[in-house]
């Protein structure tokens, strides 16, 4: 097997224990390794060193504003390749530039299904 190959792990950062725990379940029936974040403040860091093939990422953390994060992660050279899919009840906080940033944009509530067809989506498309 190539290193090269998409990673089957997934950030999700989200601070909702039931919907962490809704989207952590699908994810491993769907054959992916979540990985759960419940505030903002290690989700670059963690993504640097964990290099997985997407990030599902809420923009209402209580201790840090998830538009921030999404640009963080699309200026960071290590991470900037990463797929980021936004869910949010505030969609409206992203601004042109992090709709840009973006693979998707889900508001709350959000289809599962097609939420996970983005994430394995995502995860498949060639970075270069």
């Amino acid at each position: 097997m190539s290193d090269e190959g998409p990673s089957n792990k997934v950030v999700v950062v989200e601070d909702d224990p039931a919907i962490l725990e809704l989207l952590a379940d699908e994810l491993r029936e769907q054959g992916f390794q979540p990985l759960v974040l419940r505030r903002g403040g290690t989700v670059v860091k963690t993504v640097k060193d964990e290099k997985p093939g997407a990030v599902i990422l809420d923009l209402a953390l209580p201790d840090r504003d998830g538009t921030h994060i999404l640009r963080d992660l699309k200026d960071d050279w290590d991470a900037k390749k990463i797929p980021i899919i936004v869910i949010s009840a505030y969609t409206g906080r992203l601004d042109h530039k992090g709709r840009e940033n973006a693979e998707a944009v889900f508001p709350k509530p959000f289809d599962l299904d097609q939420l996970m067809a983005t994430v394995r989506a995502a995860i498949m498309r060639p970075k270069d």
